[in-house]
């Protein structure tokens, strides 16, 4: 995995540095941030992760959307979703991104027929 590829799948699953270093890296955040910059290597456990998360993702695109499921829901606070589902903060994150993606995908046709894009 790049360092690109590192900070692009890290932005697209809205985890900050600190949180990637902290759950993913289990490093400091400089160490993570030097991975980003392509200064050191990315270590093969930290890309296998960030592509089991990306593709966990991508999984949960492909399924019927369920408003009931807290992983399709938006959840502000990481404690008001670990309420619900008892999860990690990698997986509150990972619904944040799918949530996202949801609203973009079904306020399109909204947007554009309002021409407001």
């Amino acid at each position: 995995m790049t360092n690109t590829e590192l900070k692009q799948l890290r932005t697209l699953l809205f985890l900050d540095v600190t949180e990637a270093a902290q759950h993913i890296g289990d490093c400091e955040p400089r160490t993570w941030q030097r991975w980003e910059k392509g200064d050191r290597a990315v270590p093969a456990d930290v890309a296998q992760t960030m592509q089991m998360l990306a593709l966990n993702r991508v999984e949960l695109l492909q399924v019927e959307y369920c408003a009931d499921d807290p992983m399709y829901q938006y959840f502000a606070e990481y404690e008001d979703f670990k309420a619900v589902t008892g999860a990690s903060v990698l997986k509150w994150r990972l619904a944040q991104s799918v949530s996202a993606q949801l609203v973009s995908e079904q306020q399109a046709d909204i947007w554009r027929a309002e021409e407001t894009i």
